[in-house]
């Protein structure tokens, strides 16, 4: 059985500004439907995970694979910050660097 495709779902969806109604209406079901999809709480089938991916706009292999996405919590620009952190770790920015930065910053912004 697929385990995680709900969260990813409700992820593309709402970075896509698509409502559950729009993507029901596609896939010709009720919204409720698409509420059970993204809660898993009932069974998904390749076939339909196909046409949910092709109106997200995205590959299906998008909604299989276990990437590390941002909590769905986050607006968009937290997850630009994620994705900066990242670019900074990469060129060895530790993340107690930039909280020491960050200070600086916030110190003479107030000054």
């Amino acid at each position: 059985m697929l385990k995680g495709y709900g969260k990813r779902i409700s992820y593309y969806r709402k970075e896509k500004k698509v409502t559950q109604e729009d993507l029901a209406k596609f896939l010709n079901v009720t919204p409720s439907y698409i509420s059970k999809l993204e809660n898993e709480r009932t069974p998904m089938s390749l076939e339909r995970l196909g046409e949910i991916a092709g109106f997200l706009g995205i590959d299906v292999t998008d909604l299989l694979e276990n990437k590390q996405e941002p909590p769905t919590t986050l607006k968009d620009a937290g997850a630009e910050w994620i994705i900066l952190g990242e670019k900074l770790e990469k060129r060895g920015i530790t993340p107690e660097e930039v909280e020491r930065w960050a200070k600086l910053v916030k110190f003479y912004d107030e000054n």
